[in-house]
């Protein structure tokens, strides 16, 4: 990783940060400020270009707003802090992600934001059927910024922020996201600029894809540090309430409720099967379970949020329960070794010897056989 620093000090290292900034991040930058001209030049494309919700899906179908607003900036000072931000940013992130993965995690970013602010739009209207949610425009990179200011917490969390060659009051990068949203807060309650929405998309859908989409050096999927917990992006009082509701919802869509369900589908087939008719019926539903099934020798891929350390932790609990039940098995077969031989105790008048009682039971068999 390029270990320069973030934000460039003096205009020398400003005129290098632009000069060695890869070419997609020039591009991006680029488009920014060209879209800005654009707007100034031809009022009417915010409403192409922006989100409004009777446009996006209404009279025009504006369809590809969602994920233009992003990039189209009516006011000046956002669009070159945008530009600025994937100049400086891409200059950090691409030389370890790659132009790729930067790519496509602005675009993964961008276009949740955008459906996000679409669907919010239509909630407001449900619920104060006030039209003017409707036809507002909504524009602005502000959801971009916050997501390429997540990746700073996660690369670089204890790093000190230094304002004037001093620590600015012991804050570190790791609560630069919270910062941004607390500012956009008070931008929203000011009237100055309502990008509060935005934000905290920005910041919520760039720490999902980073914490359970993004792929490792190690091929696996997520990062689980302690520093990314979703809890850790609120103040310290609040930590214990949004550790409920974050465990909560984990377990909901990645833990033992989900997986619970899952393990209890092979019963059921099995359940199931053993209903049918033997013949055609039965036939038919062990060819489709076959049909159905993945390729023994094509491994899964890794669930999201997995890396080295939960793969050993489920790798280990697979074990454990495969010992418990081959355990259980074997006590089974003790008990029943030991219930056939109380079975023929009886017969022989009380005798404990094992051999005395084979050959009682052989006795009494030839008995009844003569008979």
């Amino acid at each position: 990783m390029d270990h320069s620093p973030i934000v460039p000090a003096t205009s020398a290292e400003v005129y290098s940060a632009l000069l060695s900034a890869p070419s997609v991040s020039k591009f991006f930058a680029g488009l920014t400020l060209l879209l800005y001209v654009l707007a100034q030049l031809v009022p009417s494309l915010e409403s192409i270009l922006a989100i409004k919700a009777t446009n996006t899906y209404g009279a025009h179908s504006y369809i590809w707003n969602v994920f233009t607003a992003g990039f189209f900036n009516t006011n000046i000072v956002l669009a070159i802090l945008l530009a600025l931000t994937f100049l400086i940013m891409g200059r950090w992130l691409v030389p370890s992600w790659g132009s790729a993965e930067f790519v496509k995690y602005i675009f993964f970013s961008n276009l949740c934001v955008g459906l996000s602010v679409f669907i919010s739009q239509i909630v407001y209207y449900m619920a104060s059927f006030n039209y003017k949610f409707l036809e507002m425009p909504i524009s602005g990179g502000i959801g971009i910024i916050a997501a390429l200011i997540v990746t700073i917490k996660q690369k670089l969390p204890e790093e000190p922020i230094i304002l004037f060659g001093q620590p600015f009051m012991n804050f570190c990068a790791k609560d630069i996201p919270g910062v941004l949203i607390c500012f956009s807060a008070i931008l929203s309650i000011l009237e100055l600029a309502p990008v509060f929405l935005q934000c905290c998309c920005g910041t919520y859908f760039g720490w999902l894809y980073l914490r359970f989409l993004q792929r490792t050096i190690d091929g696996m999927r997520g990062d689980m540090s302690d520093h990314m917990a979703f809890i850790m992006f609120f103040p310290v009082a609040l930590r214990p309430l949004m550790q409920v509701v974050s465990s909560s919802a984990f377990k909901m869509v990645c833990g033992k409720s989900v997986q619970s369900m899952l393990d209890d589908i092979p019963a059921r087939s099995s359940e199931l099967r053993q209903a049918l008719p033997p013949g055609v019926l039965r036939g038919a539903w062990d060819g489709a379970m076959a049909a159905g099934a993945p390729p023994v020798n094509v491994p899964a891929p890794p669930l999201p949020g997995s890396n080295v350390a939960d793969a050993e932790r489920r790798r280990a609990r697979a074990l454990k329960t495969l010992e418990d039940r081959m355990r259980s098995i074997m006590l089974d077969a003790e008990g029943t070794e030991e219930g056939s031989d109380s079975v023929s105790l009886p017969v022989q008048g009380g005798k404990g010897d094992d051999g005395d009682s084979h050959e009682g039971a052989h006795k009494e068999k030839g008995g009844v056989e003569s008979t």
